[in-house]
């Protein structure tokens, strides 16, 4: 993901680790998004969201800033690419969801018919 390599002085470990957790957020993201697990979906951001609050927190070193920077800017593409595959899934649910309306407006036509 991302490196230590403008932040002489920050620990690669810790970074490492940062990094390695958001990458397990992105993947539980998306496998909730595979699975339409909506409600797991709200879990999983907000337990992200309350992550990324402690880890910008004014608290962290000044040495980790450059690094906090690029992080930001990664996790807000990947939030552009969630918010893509929640609408895709969104509009393929909303077209399901008209083609079951028509089938049971199909249905009760055909019941009252004969």
């Amino acid at each position: 993901m991302l490196s230590p390599e403008h932040s002489s002085e920050a620990d690669p470990d810790w970074i490492g680790l940062q990094n390695a957790i958001v990458e397990t957020y992105a993947e539980k993201i998306e496998s909730c998004i595979k699975h339409s697990a909506w409600k797991m979906l709200a879990v999983v951001m907000e337990a992200r969201h309350a992550y990324l609050v402690r880890l910008f927190s004014p608290a962290v070193s000044e040495q980790y800033r450059m690094f906090l920077k690029q992080l930001a800017e990664s996790i807000l593409q990947q939030d552009v690419h969630i918010q893509a595959r929640v609408e895709e899934q969104r509009n393929i649910i909303a077209q399901q969801q008209l083609s079951l309306d028509r089938g049971r407006r199909a249905v009760r036509t055909y019941a009252l018919n004969n």
